[in-house]
């Protein structure tokens, strides 16, 4: 099977404002976080498997995602920002995306829920 060539976080900077907008922030939204999430190194977070289906039809596009690691490290809930164009391949990134375990976002010393952007870039040779 084909894997994805590229899997690349992007800066919490650049998306913050459309991770933490009034629009997509919830009643429970967690506090902003002195450290963000981070990956756990060995951790499996493995980038997600090209869908036959999608390599035959020849899609590609960008999966640009929000989600929420939760105090624990795992990933609580995904969001989708922009679409690649092809649900096949937003749903196989966020599947691949809860499969992974971060070390959680750090505020006062205590570990928090926070929320981190991650692109997926799906690209065919």
């Amino acid at each position: 099977m084909m894997r994805l060539p590229l899997f690349c976080m992007t800066a919490l900077a650049l998306l913050a404002g459309c991770v933490q907008s009034p629009a997509t922030r919830t009643a429970s939204a967690p506090a902003q976080a002195q450290q963000p999430p981070q990956q756990v190194p060995g951790e499996g977070c493995a980038p997600p498997v090209y869908p036959p289906d999608a390599v035959q039809a020849r899609m590609s596009g960008v999966s640009m995602m929000a989600f929420l690691v939760g105090s624990d490290g795992t990933v609580r809930e995904s969001r989708l920002l922009k679409s690649s164009g092809y649900a096949i391949l937003d749903r196989t990134a966020e599947a691949a995306l809860r499969l992974c375990r971060f070390k959680p976002a750090l505020k006062n010393g205590h570990t928090v829920a926070a929320w981190q952007p991650v692109q997926y870039a799906w690209s065919l040779p």
